[in-house]
């Protein structure tokens, strides 16, 4: 996880950084949800987009559903089961990371004022 002082002192402030400072998800996970935003997928559609192994896309989707930022809805097969994963709206990504911001924001000014 990169620390709180990489978004204060950094000179990159696209939000996908700010999005892996805030809410402590690494480079493949954000960029697993900006390809979300253009178009949902099932793990292997999601591999093949962007040429990584199911496996590591498998776990990046995990990551992102248990911080909110995906979800995923059964896909019909004609055996087993599959799941499409899609991302959450900007807007909702956006209260996920204005939450972080505002909880890290009070425990440093806590930490502070304790001092």
């Amino acid at each position: 996880m990169l620390e709180a002082k990489s978004i204060i002192c950094a000179h990159d402030h696209t939000i996908d950084f700010v999005m892996q400072c805030l809410l402590g998800i690494r480079e493949m996970e954000s960029e697993l949800y900006f390809a979300l935003l253009e178009k949902p997928g099932t793990p292997n559609e999601l591999s093949d987009r962007l040429e990584k192994s199911r496996s590591l896309i498998q776990r990046a989707l995990q990551n992102l559903v248990a911080f909110g930022l995906a979800y995923r809805k059964p896909v019909r097969r004609v055996r087993g089961r599959a799941y499409e994963y899609a991302a959450v709206s900007k807007d909702d990504a956006k209260k996920i990371m204005r939450k972080a911001m505002k909880e890290w924001t009070y425990n440093i000014e806590k930490a502070i004022e304790e001092w």
